[in-house]
């Protein structure tokens, strides 16, 4: 049986918003510009017909998006086309997917406190980030996995982060070399990243 595929999308935020002169939410319209320009590229024929062009689909979008009971978003009229969305650092990111899909990018900070750590993290993640050479990379790792495990169930964080179960499957990646990812799903995946340069709006 083929594998289902999920194509995920990263972007620059400061490209994908340079054409807006004064905004406070930055990242959540990169985010929805690349759900915008995936779902035109993958699928644009499952679409209306009277949108022509992706910069109209972008316009449409928030008519089109519904929330589950904790925030998670979907298509209501369109079930066989999954999608999630992640923004840090300079970066944004959109999966797509005929199946469910959680997806999470972190950019690799300094640890705030030990408090932060207990709350994300089971006693034996704790002893294997404390282990590591470099420890802000690997917590961010277990963070991007919990943070993707969440959003794939939709239940964001109503669980203790420190005793989440793993999915079935999940994959690791790099945005760039301060920003790592995470994408989960129910069975096993193929996926395909791709760097987006900013597409007219």
């Amino acid at each position: 049986m083929k594998q289902p595929e999920i194509k995920i999308y990263t972007g620059k935020i400061q490209q994908w918003t340079s054409d807006i002169s004064e905004c406070k939410n930055r990242e959540s319209i990169c985010g929805h510009r690349l759900l915008a320009y995936g779902l035109w590229e993958r699928h644009r024929k499952d679409l209306p017909g009277n949108i022509q062009r992706a910069d109209e689909l972008y316009a449409c979008l928030e008519g089109m998006i519904e929330k589950g009971i904790h925030g998670k978003p979907y298509f209501r009229e369109y079930p066989q086309i999954h999608f999630n969305i992640s923004h840090s650092g300079e970066y944004g990111a959109c999966a797509l997917s005929s199946v469910p899909c959680g997806l999470d990018i972190q950019e690799v900070r300094k640890i705030r406190s030990r408090r932060l750590l207990e709350r994300v993290l089971s006693e034996e993640e704790m002893k294997i980030v404390q282990s590591h050479e470099n420890r802000e990379r690997e917590f961010c790792r277990f963070w991007t996995r919990k943070e993707s495990f969440l959003k794939l169930s939709g239940e964001g964080i109503t669980r203790p982060m420190n005793a989440l179960e793993e999915p079935e499957w999940f994959e690791e990646f790099l945005v760039d070399q301060h920003v790592l990812g995470c994408v989960s799903a129910y069975q096993t995946c193929k996926v395909t990243i791709q760097e987006v340069e900013y597409a007219v709006f």
